[in-house]
């Protein structure tokens, strides 16, 4: 039975070459790759991208004509009629077909004006879009850290289960020996139970940073073969730049102050569109008429002409109470606004940087005092074993120092996360979506790989 199976699977494979039944890897950069392309939480900010390329489209028809045809029929009905006989007020049908041609000859530069604002609400909506990618960028990297860190958690768990199981079996054969008294055996068990609860929480943990993830990609369950890994490791070297050209990066590559800069120059077209309302309207009309009238009792009065019409129309607006200056106003205080703000986002900017750039540094000296706090604990819970399976030590001593090893993986694995995240924190105060060190880079001069 088996073996049919086995034959089943072949033949599948064969049959449906294009059928994978590995597990597809992700790691980090490809999972914010493949979040920026597939990701839902984008797809409002695309569609509004496109909805202002429309609003573009409809500007442009400002500069061409307006074509509008009409049809009237009507009919005059006589009741009276005494003296003189006016054809106009006899019985009658009157038919009129018109075809109006309206082009604006100049408008003051608003239709200009609204075009260019167009084409900057535009730009203005893709600057949104990249905000969003920046803050979907930093959200991946967020859980894909804490997700290796869990499962850098999950294999110290391991292995420490493996040690206190090793322990409890030593001192349940000193207690049977009766070296050491039973209370160590019990306390051995406590501890062993103790790490076998934070091993369930730390793989419930592993399952829900990973369904985080894949919400955050839009990977959807037809697509559920995939993992989520990558080196959680943290590079020692220095990131090669230093803090004034993170500054000056993020000054320029930040689509906040991109906005702000759209903002400003959509509140300038803005008073330019009001203040186009002090200048000439100048309008040309062009018509065809065509004209049927016919009479029930004088046939011999009965017409039919067509005719072209063509004028050139000019309107300027001599007062509107203050309207169009107080608008105009209005828009150039917001300029002013805009400004402050800027002045106000680069401040912030700045410090974002810096507290992110000497996080990341200080974050990485830590990590080397963790690293030899770890090595010594680990030598320290060597040494009391053997001494207590030389029956020297005791197994309290033994507990304490398997306590202290914990200790000690416990703040790596947080010290590693913390780095990892400072580095993060720095990548998107700095406006970019990416961050990685170059591994071909000599020792000391270890650069990151700026991907925008």
């Amino acid at each position: 039975m088996k073996g049919k199976k086995i034959i089943a699977v072949c033949v599948a494979m064969l049959l449906f070459p294009s059928f994978s039944w590995a597990t597809e890897v992700f790691s980090l950069e490809r999972s914010i790759e493949y979040g920026l392309a597939h990701s839902p939480v984008l797809e409002g900010g695309k569609i509004q991208i496109d909805q202002a390329g429309m609003d573009i489209k409809a500007e442009r028809g400002r500069f061409f004509p307006s074509v509008t045809t009409s049809y009237s029929h009507n009919e005059i009905f006589s009741e009276y009629v005494s003296g003189y006989n006016d054809p106009d007020y006899l019985d009658q049908k009157n038919n009129t077909a018109a075809l109006r041609i309206n082009q604006a000859l100049f408008a003051g530069f608003e239709n200009k004006n609204r075009f260019d604002r167009a084409k900057l609400s535009k730009e203005y909506q893709q600057a949104q879009l990249a905000i969003q990618k920046l803050d979907l960028a930093y959200q991946i990297k967020a859980v894909f850290f804490e997700l290796l860190k869990t499962r850098y958690d999950l294999s110290t768990i391991t292995q420490r289960i493996k040690r206190l199981e090793s322990d409890l079996q030593v001192a349940r054969a000193f207690s049977n020996n009766r070296i050491a008294p039973y209370v160590y055996v019990l306390q051995a068990e406590a501890d062993l139970e103790g790490a076998k609860q934070m091993l369930w929480q730390t793989q419930t943990a592993v399952y829900k940073h990973s369904a985080r993830l894949k919400s955050l990609l839009g990977i959807t369950r037809s697509r559920d073969l995939v993992e989520f890994n990558d080196d959680f490791e943290v590079p020692l070297e220095e990131l090669g730049k230093d803090l004034d050209y993170c500054m000056d990066k993020a000054l320029l590559t930040r689509p906040e102050i991109v906005l702000l800069n759209l903002q400003s120059s959509m509140a300038r077209k803005d008073a330019n569109i009001v203040k186009s309302r002090y200048y000439p309207k100048v309008n040309l009309d062009v018509s065809l008429f065509d004209v049927d009238k016919s009479y029930e009792v004088l046939k011999n009065n009965d017409t039919h002409y067509a005719y072209w019409s063509a004028g050139v129309s000019v309107q300027i607006n001599l007062f509107d109470g203050g309207t169009a200056h107080y608008n105009k106003r209005k828009y150039l205080l917001e300029l002013n606004r805009l400004k402050t703000e800027k002045d106000r986002l680069k401040m912030e900017i700045e410090e974002e940087v810096g507290v992110a750039f000497h996080s990341f540094q200080e974050a990485q000296k830590r990590l080397v005092s963790v690293e030899k706090a770890l090595i010594a604990s680990q030598e320290s819970y060597t040494r009391q074993k053997k001494r207590f399976n030389a029956s020297i030590g005791t197994i309290s001593q033994v507990l304490d120092a398997q306590a202290m090893l914990v200790r000690s993986e416990s703040i790596k694995s947080q010290t590693m996360l913390d780095c990892q995240m400072f580095l993060a924190q720095l990548s998107h105060a700095m406006g970019m979506e990416q961050i990685f060190f170059e591994p071909d880079t000599p020792p000391g001069q270890i650069k990151p790989k700026l991907n925008q």
